[in-house]
């Protein structure tokens, strides 16, 4: 594993650990806090150590050599219109009363995941086989 990636794995894990728990925290701390301002603070917790992901998933980005980054950036980009197009339709089917409704609260909460998961599925399953066997090393 090269450097960058192992700094990747550095700075995500503890980020990611960090979500987990202000996550499960903040669920369990807004169900015994009734000032609004407190209440919104420990809502917001879980998006710091999102923001470190965001970082890391950057830098581990600038980091690569041409073709990895190649391969990120069309497996984001695709992971991208996937995912707007799911969610797009998702709202027409919605709209015409063939779904039923969820609440926007739930609609928000998994537009992140859905993306990260679009991201997986087209880097192995559509874009890094494309790219099998090339290196700019």
């Amino acid at each position: 594993m090269r450097a960058v990636h192992k700094r990747y794995h550095r700075e995500l894990f503890p980020a990611m650990g960090a979500y987990v728990v202000l996550m499960l925290g903040s669920v369990w701390l807004l169900k015994r806090i009734d000032d609004l301002w407190l209440r919104t603070l420990v809502t917001l917790l879980p998006v710091l150590p999102l923001l470190f992901v965001v970082r890391a998933i950057m830098r581990v980005i600038r980091g690569q050599d041409e073709l990895e980054r190649r391969i990120d950036l069309e497996s984001i980009a695709t992971a991208t219109a996937a995912s707007s197009v799911g969610f797009f339709a998702y709202g027409l089917l919605l709209s015409a009363k063939i779904l039923p409704p969820l609440d926007g609260a739930t609609m928000a909460i998994w537009v992140w995941p859905v993306l990260c998961f679009c991201y997986g599925l087209a880097k192995v399953l559509f874009i890094g086989p494309r790219y099998r066997g090339m290196s700019c090393e």
